[in-house]
């Protein structure tokens, strides 16, 4: 239980927080959107399948826009999460020292805080929903003399779940944290605690499995293909980066298939490739046209000689890839922050939405380039910071640390595998990792002390 120590200081926290949570709401109302934004919502509203987005995404917004018309009540879910999730920080530690309301002060000015929660992306909900996951998890855990609280631990295999299926590599923290889990309840006895964590994290997967039969916007029915889409995609990538980086490189498989296919993609590699971004290579209309006619299991096969039979060209590709998104060198170009609202004219009129890029839109995003090619928006920097805080937490190892702690390593272990599926350098593919630095760093900021609180 939080003791009397730090009163002043947690106030000053709460205020702190509850101020940003309202000045967020009041910049960015009623949210901004992206095309990738609009055309969920579409999908959401009109019980329709159109885009790769993640079904459950259409499905959430459809189920918000149906309570109140538009993004607005997404961009409040957002905020309510993230800093409803940092309020409740304080009450993990016996106090609160006056190192937490500084640290807040600096960090919600941080374009992460700030503007990202106005924007309704499916990498917002999925790092804010990951942050709830855990710090209810964290709550879960902190007395493990107490009866299992098995409430807690339904609400945070729900958010996990949820978390999982808006980015199809988010169930990876899923692991960390059945980890953390073991471990905390292991004071009463490991085989009780790893009974609990592999229970727990079967409730995760049959959760994410139920969800996504039934979290679509088309309802229950035929499954849902936008996987394979993705995959085929990602392996295609790899080909014209291997086509580029090795021009001889020969395309059996494809070649016997259709001959033309090939050869376009070798003679067109340099053109074609471009390890930012996979649109340059979608954009290309005789690819676009052509290349559907090879089918699926052939450019499958084709992927996988490449993996192993030219490992050293696959992977110098892979790691091409893995540098734009990791490290963003071109920031400006990996579309950093989005602000107003846009889309294709169809789903607006639609929708009833009109496009938006007015001055105040205007204001913000010049606000955001301040923080552009600087630490504060640095994958590489949050990265160091969550190692920091991981082997912090891992000294002290109280029973939340061990939560906050496998965030840590979750988030990392999430950025790592953008080395295999990277396709795009898009700042907020890794916009989970921001966040989980900077809630590790209030945590510590909170109570940085490193001996052990008394049982």
């Amino acid at each position: 239980m939080i003791s009397a120590r730090g009163v002043p200081a947690r106030w000053a926290l709460w205020l702190v927080l509850a101020s940003a949570l309202i000045g967020m709401l009041a910049l960015n109302w009623p949210g901004h959107m992206s095309v990738d934004s609009v055309l969920a919502l579409h999908e959401g509203r009109f019980q329709v399948r159109e885009t790769w987005n993640p079904a459950i995404f259409g499905w959430l917004l459809g189920v918000l826009d149906g309570l109140h018309p538009g993004g607005a009540l997404a961009t409040v879910l957002s905020g309510v999460l993230l800093f409803g999730a940092w309020m409740a920080l304080p009450w993990l530690r016996p106090r609160t020292t006056w190192l937490a309301p500084v640290l807040a002060l600096a960090v919600i000015v941080l374009p992460q805080v700030l503007i990202y929660p106005g924007i309704v992306w499916k990498d917002v909900w999925f790092a804010v929903a990951t942050l709830a996951g855990f710090v209810t998890l964290a709550f879960s855990v902190r007395d493990p003399q107490r009866r299992v609280p098995w409430v807690g631990l339904a609400i945070a295999a729900l958010l996990f779940a949820v978390a999982g299926l808006l980015r199809q590599n988010g169930l990876i923290f899923a692991l960390p944290a059945a980890l953390a889990l073991a471990g905390a309840r292991s004071r009463l006895g490991w085989g009780s605690g790893i009974r609990l964590a592999l229970g727990w994290l079967v409730a995760v997967l049959a959760l994410a499995l139920i969800l996504s039969a039934t979290a679509r916007p088309q309802g229950v029915g035929a499954p849902d293909n936008a996987g394979g889409k993705g995959v085929r995609l990602l392996q295609s990538y790899d080909l014209a980066a291997a086509a580029a980086i090795s021009p001889n490189r020969p395309t059996p498989r494809i070649d016997a298939v259709a001959p033309d296919v090939g050869a376009y993609l070798r003679a067109n590699a340099d053109r074609l490739y471009s390890p930012e971004r996979v649109d340059v290579l979608t954009a290309d209309a005789w690819l676009g046209q052509n290349l559907p006619r090879v089918p699926r299991d052939v450019v499958q096969a084709e992927w996988l000689d490449l993996i192993t039979g030219d490992t050293g060209v696959y992977l110098q590709g892979r790691l091409l890839a893995f540098q734009q998104v990791v490290a963003t060198p071109a920031i400006m170009r990996c579309l950093p922050v989005h602000v107003g609202i846009t889309g294709p004219a169809r789903a607006l009129g639609e929708l009833g939405i009109p496009g938006r890029a007015d001055a105040h839109d205007g204001r913000i995003y010049n606000y955001a380039t301040w923080y552009f090619d600087t630490p504060a928006m640095s994958h590489l920097v949050y990265a160091g910071i969550a190692f920091i805080v991981f082997v912090w937490l891992m000294v002290r190892r109280d029973p939340a640390d061990l939560v906050i702690a496998a965030m840590m390593a979750g988030a990392l272990g999430f950025a790592a595998s953008f080395f295999a599926i990277s396709i795009a350098c898009d700042y907020r593919y890794l916009y989970v990792l921001d966040l989980a630095a900077i809630t590790g760093a209030l945590y510590l900021a909170i109570d940085p002390a490193l001996r052990r609180q008394r049982s």
